[in-house]
This record gives structure tokens, sequence and C-alpha cells, in this order.
């Protein structure tokens, strides 16, 4: 799924940037979540609320806070160089100081519908190099790891435990939200873990041995699961 933001303090912008990606995301058969703003500080305060996005179309001159107060927030203060900002004006002149922001693109006004989808095709390139690697945010720290170097993940309340090759972390998600980002070679063995297939040691009938020596229940709701599983993997 993509998830994108829309910042634009007109209203009649908002909804032509949105409908312009929903009938991107029906021609390209996508699932597309769009989130519209219309004021900066309401962007940034819910991007701290541990919310992220892949994309952000965002008006430089927004009433409150400028988007470039904005971008360079997102950059700056939440550490932020993942998420692609494409920057949207009626005015020439602001290249130079958009560059400590690393903007994707920027998009005049009026909207050209053509430019914009050339935006979105370009994310959904750059997404697919970005594919091996699991993206998280701790607090105001956004983290990636290589899914070849994660062992499990737990369900731990409102948070998710992940533990890697390399140690322990936890950052607030659904396991639900985790496993939907996640190749074909993780599992779910319980409502509360989703294992990496290539540290498994040991199947036997209700649990699992990591390399580690992690031992993880296997639930009978997910029985059936683990069994295809070691058919297709010839576990």
């Amino acid at each position: 799924m993509l998830k994108i933001a829309v910042c634009d303090d007109n209203n009649y912008i908002c909804i032509e940037i949105e409908q312009i990606i929903l009938d991107y995301s029906i021609q390209r058969d996508i699932k597309i979540d769009i989130e519209v703003f219309y004021d900066g500080k309401e962007l940034i305060n819910y991007i701290e609320n541990e919310h992220c996005f892949d994309i952000i179309f965002l008006d430089i001159e927004l009433k409150t806070t400028t988007g470039i107060e904005v971008g360079t927030t997102l950059r700056n203060k939440l550490d932020d160089y993942i998420t692609k900002i494409v920057f949207i004006s009626s005015k020439l002149g602001y290249e130079r100081q958009l560059f400590d922001v690393q903007p994707l693109n920027f998009l005049d006004k009026p909207i050209d519908k053509e430019k914009l989808i050339k935006c979105l095709d370009l994310v959904l390139k750059l997404l697919d190099k970005e594919k091996k690697v699991f993206k998280y945010k701790v607090g105001h720290e956004f983290k990636q790891i290589a899914f070849q170097d994660i062992l499990y993940f737990e369900n731990k309340l409102r948070k998710v435990k992940i533990a890697t090759l390399d140690g322990e972390d936890e950052f607030y998600c659904s396991l639900a939200n985790v496993k939907s980002q996640l190749p074909n070679f993780f599992v779910t063995s319980h409502i509360s873990y989703i294992v990496n297939y290539n540290y498994i040691t040991k199947i036997s009938g209700d649990s699992i041995l990591m390399i580690n020596e992690m031992n993880i229940p296997i639930s009978k709701r997910n029985l059936k699961e683990i069994q295809q599983f070691q058919i297709k993997f010839n576990f």
C-alpha cells in the first residue's frame, strides 16, 4: 500500500490532487491510502504521533507555517530522510531554499496531471528498490533493517518487538500492519508472533525453535499455515 499525504490550505487543490491519485490507484491497481491536511502544523503533529507516509505533496505557501518549514522539521527535527516530498507552488524562486529539504520534485499550480503521475511512478520505482528493508519508527527516529537480518516479530500490547541478528528493538504498531509489509518467507505461527523461516532450526508439534534458541509457540489456529509453509519451502 502506498501512503500519501496532501497538505495545502486550498481545498480545491487538495480535492484535485486527491482525485488524480485515486484515478491513478484504479488504473495501476494499487492500494493507496490518502490523508489530507490543510495546515502544516497539523501534518507535523500527525507524523509525530507515530504516523508516516511514503510521499507528501506539500504546498510551500501555507498560512500558519510554510511548506519549507514543514519539510525542514521533517528532515532535521524528526530525522526523516525516507519520506519523499513533492512541493507545490504557484510561484518560482524557491529552488535554493528547497535544496536542504531534498525534495523529490516540484509541481506548479495549476496542477499538471501528467507530471503528478510521473512523480507517483517514480515513487513506486524507488519503493520497489527499497523493498529489501523493513522500515519502522521509534519516537521521532526513523529506522530500517534488512529483512534478511530479522529473526521474528512479537506483539507486546500496543508495541511490536523486532528481534534481529544484532539485538532487539520496539516500536508502536500492530502485528497485522507489520505482516502486510513482509515478504513471503515470514510466517505467522501465533497471534503474537511472525517468524523468518530462514532462522528456524526446528519445528515440533506446538513450537518453533529459532537460531537464537528462542522457542516460539504454534497456535492451533495457525497450525495449518505452518504446515502449508513447510510444504512450500520443503522444511
